[in-house]
């Protein structure tokens, strides 16, 4: 090579390395301040204690809080307290109160600077306590670990451990649960406000051992603990985040009511030895329908729970002999409130949880595989694939399809549509069945609304549901602008029944109820256009040629 060319590759190079050290140095300075910033954001070392009592005293353990508060805030969730809840504020310490709202809370710190890093502290009501009773003498529940740490309304959790039982029976894994409501400790009346369970029925449960819980995150659950509760006692809580959420759901303007139902047997005619099965409704438990009681029974039923319904067996009805079967319950009520971004909804995953395929089949009540109902729904949603995107417009269609008539008593929603009139009933089941037709998940919801007399409406309106959100509650027959007899809407702008109620929708039952017969011999009835969706009403069996029975309507005996 000659030396004029070894001239020009050495300052090639130069220049080479010329140019490399501007880039090193311009990212340096691009990313200085951004390095500077982070040093000077809050850090949260430690919450001491880190359990403790609402309401007390708290020191929060640091660098970077500042000299003074100023506009410097703790935050619990997210809320920040008030003013005059802080003890003192200093550069590495923060003392203050904790707020009445914090059970279970993540604490951040946030300055000028930014957001610190999240630490837990927990209400010592969170805590496990030592059962009494039978099983009192043996060692309860503990988690050793979650799959995730965070996760979204439907995803999988799986909970590992040590002595969670063989089999559920009647124990729970339970998330925390929030509402204005809920907020304040000490007001605990039985209702375990503060926690949602995974509903059996939508198949949240995937597989329970002794040493782990496969389940499904509950519609509900919020940023908080999660424990698992059995008859030995509760398991001390594990923090789980619940993120990727297309939108907001709150459960505001409680109602509490007491309601009362009867069954009347009558005109019996038998000839021998005899059994009466009756399946008597009761409010359903969701995440807005809390602490659902007895308050008491004309007779002890045979099963006192199941899905929804207690059973009460009659034996040996005597020829003219009258009879009355009654239950009262008592049920909290909530109304929701949804805020949904239709471009932050995501499709499930695949393979999507179970209740994708429990909610999109069709059923003896719902339709969905009917030719008519798949086209009519497949026109209505065009191309559109966004599940709540869809529900809107299978929403908008069926309205403008269908007038409603609260006298039409149509053989099965198909006739109803065909007659393109319907009542609650049949415009609950088809909206739902235009639904599962295109895979999105749905279910009828029956029970009553109550008006401002304490009068109590027989009714049906709908749910579906969104992967990372839950149930979205919709009242096709309100929001059309219609009226449910003396029921006036309390929402004054109809079109918020598409994604939201009020609390004075009650459910009995939220998909179809499927009883099965007892008897081989059984002759069974069904009944539509009640209160509650199941297949079996009543069941005799043996001598009992015949009877009449009269099922009342729920009656409203007080609201609190």
């Amino acid at each position: 090579m000659s030396t004029r060319s070894q001239k020009h590759s050495a300052t090639g190079r130069s220049i080479a390395f010329v140019l490399i050290g501007l880039v090193l140095v311009l990212l340096g300075a691009l990313a200085l301040p951004r390095l500077i910033k982070n040093a000077a954001k809050p850090f949260i070392a430690a919450v001491d204690p880190p359990v403790g009592d609402p309401g007390a005293a708290v020191r929060i353990v640091g660098r970077n809080f500042g000299g003074e508060r100023l506009d410097s805030r703790v935050e619990f969730d997210g809320v920040a307290p008030t003013a005059s809840s802080y003890l003192s504020w200093s550069d590495d310490l923060i003392e203050l109160r904790v707020p009445l709202y914090a059970e279970t809370s993540m604490v951040r710190v946030r300055t000028d600077a930014g957001m610190s890093n999240p630490r837990m502290f927990m209400s010592i009501a969170r805590l496990p306590v030592r059962p009494s009773g039978e099983g009192s003498g043996t060692v309860g529940p503990a988690i050793d670990s979650l799959s995730i740490d965070q996760g979204s309304i439907g995803a999988l959790l799986v909970v590992r451990g040590l002595n969670f039982g063989s089999n559920r029976d009647s124990s729970a894994v339970q998330f925390s649960w929030q509402s204005a409501a809920a907020a304040f400790p000490g007001q605990d009346d039985g209702s375990n406000r503060g926690f949602i369970s995974p509903a059996e029925d939508d198949a949240e449960y995937l597989s329970w051992s002794d040493k782990e819980i496969r389940v499904i995150v509950p519609d509900g659950a919020v940023s908080g603990s999660v424990s698992v509760r059995t008859n030995r006692g509760t398991s001390a809580a594990r923090y789980f985040q619940v993120v990727d959420s297309p939108g907001s759901k709150s459960y505001t303007d409680r109602r509490t009511y007491a309601l009362s139902s009867f069954v009347t047997i009558s005109r019996v005619r038998s000839t021998g030895p005899n059994s009466l099965h009756l399946w008597l409704p009761y409010p359903e438990s969701s995440p807005s329908q809390r602490g659902v009681k007895t308050l008491g029974r004309s007779i002890e039923p045979l099963v006192p729970e199941y899905r929804g319904l207690s059973l009460y067996q009659i034996s040996d009805l005597a020829n003219d002999k009258l009879l009355t079967v009654s239950h009262d319950h008592i049920v909290q009520v909530y109304a929701i409130e949804t805020d949904i971004k239709a471009d932050r909804v995501k499709a499930p995953p695949n393979p999507a949880p179970a209740l994708y395929t429990l909610y999109t089949q069709a059923d003896v009540f719902v339709p969905a595989d009917a030719p008519a109902i798949k086209a009519a729904a497949t026109k209505a949603a065009g191309r559109e694939r966004n599940h709540y995107r869809v529900a809107r417009l299978v929403y908008d269609a069926l309205l403008a399809t269908l007038r409603y008539d609260p006298a039409s008593r149509e053989d099965s929603p198909l006739a109803a549509f065909e007659a393109k009139q319907a009542d609650a009933w049949d415009f609950s089941l088809l909206y739902v069945a235009m639904l599962r037709s295109l895979g999105v998940p749905a279910r009828p919801v029956s029970g009553v609304v109550v008006d401002d007399s304490r009068r109590a409406w027989n009714h049906s309106w709908a749910e579906f549901y969104l992967y990372g959100f839950g149930w979205v509650p919709v009242d096709i027959v309100l929001g059309s602008g219609a009226n449910i007899g003396a029921f006036e809407a309390p929402f004054e702008d109809r079109s918020r029944y598409f994604g939201n109620m009020d609390a004075r929708h009650i459910a009995f039952s939220k998909g179809i109820v499927r009883v099965a017969p007892l008897s081989p011999d059984g002759r069974t009835i069904t009944a539509k256009r009640r209160y509650s969706m199941q297949t079996i009403y009543e069941e005799a069996s043996g001598a009992l040629a015949s009877y009449t029975s009269f099922w009342s309507d729920v009656e409203v005996t007080g609201i609190y």
